[in-house]
C-alpha cells in the first residue's frame, strides 16, 4: 500500500530523474511505440483502432485510479492538502484524454482532422518532452504510484499518435494543420479563461519558473509577453511537427514512386 499512499506523494529516495534507468525508460517508450507501429502496419484499420482506443482506456482507467488515491489522501485522510493549481486535468498533456474519442468518433470531417492533427502534433510533442521535464521536474521514483502514472501516461500519448502516424490510420495532409490549431486556439482561450477566474497556471501561461532554461527571459519581460511566447512556443511545436511528419511521409511515396519506376 506504501506504493499507492507515501505520504510524500512521489516517494523520492532518490531523484530518479535523468538517472540511466530514466533515460533507458525514455529509449524502451519510443522503440516500444516505433516496434508496434510496425507490427499494426500489417494489421486493418479496425484492429489498429482497437488497440487505440484500449491505450486510451488504460489511462484514462490510470487516471481514475489516481483521484481515487486522491480522494483518501486529501479527503479521508486528510494527509495531504488539496492543490487546485497543480491537481486538475487542464494540462496540455491531459488534454488527449478529451480529445482522442473525438478523433476516434466524430462523423464531422474537420472536427476529426483538428483532433487528429492537435493529437500528431501539440499532444505528442508535450508527451515526450514531458517523458523529460516533468518527471524529473517532480524528482519522482517509478516505485511510487504517482511516479509510475506519470511516466506510463505521457508514454502512452507520446505511443498512440505515433502509431496513429506510422500506421497511416491518421493520413496527415498538409492542410490538416489549420484545423489543429483552430483546435489548439479554443483549448487555449477554454484554459486562460480558467486561469484568470482562478489564479492557477494550466499550461504554463503565466508562470516561467518551471521552463528552466527560459526562466532568464520569463524574469526580465511582462507577464502578457511571457503568455504570448508560451502561446508562439506551442505553435512552433505544431509548425514543426507538422511539417516535419509531411516531409518524411513525401520522402517515402517519391522514393517508393523512384523504386517502381526503376522496376518498370
Amino acid at each position: 500500500m506504501k506504493f499507492f499512499y507515501n505520504p510524500d506523494w512521489f516517494n523520492r529516495p532518490g531523484p530518479w530523474a535523468f538517472t540511466l534507468e530514466h533515460f533507458l525508460f525514455i529509449i524502451f517508450t519510443v522503440l516500444v511505440g516505433i516496434t508496434v507501429s510496425l507490427i499494426l502496419r500489417k494489421n486493418s484499420q479496425k484492429t489498429i483502432k482497437i488497440v487505440l482506443i484500449s491505450l486510451w482506456a488504460f489511462i484514462v482507467a490510470l487516471e481514475i485510479l489516481k483521484w481515487n488515491v486522491i480522494y483518501i489522501r486529501v479527503f479521508i485522510d486528510e494527509t495531504y492538502p488539496f492543490d487546485i493549481e497543480t491537481m486538475l486535468p487542464l494540462h496540455s498533456c491531459s488534454m488527449f484524454m478529451y480529445i482522442f474519442p473525438i478523433a476516434m468518433f466524430s462523423k464531422n470531417h474537420m472536427i476529426k482532422k483538428a483532433a487528429n492533427n492537435f493529437l500528431v502534433t501539440v499532444n505528442m510533442i508535450m508527451g515526450f518532452i514531458t517523458l523529460f521535464v516533468g518527471f524529473a521536474g517532480k524528482h519522482a521514483s517509478l516505485f511510487s504510484f504517482f511516479g509510475f502514472h506519470t511516466l506510463i501516461y505521457h508514454a502512452i500519448i507520446f505511443i498512440v499518435p505515433l502509431i496513429m502516424v506510422i500506421t497511416n490510420y491518421y493520413d496527415v495532409k498538409k492542410d490538416d494543420l489549420k484545423y489543429g490549431l483552430a483546435l489548439f486556439g479554443i483549448l487555449t482561450l477554454i484554459v486562460l479563461a480558467f486561469d484568470s477566474a482562478t489564479g492557477c497556471d494550466y499550461m504554463y501561461f503565466y508562470d516561467g519558473h518551471t521552463f528552466g532554461v527560459l526562466r532568464s527571459i520569463y524574469e526580465n519581460v511582462h507577464r502578457s509577453i511571457w503568455t504570448l511566447i508560451v502561446v508562439t512556443c506551442y505553435i512552433l511545436t505544431a509548425l514543426i511537427t507538422h511539417y516535419l511528419i509531411v516531409g518524411v511521409k513525401y520522402l517515402i511515396h517519391r522514393n517508393k514512386g523512384e523504386l517502381s519506376s526503376d522496376e518498370n
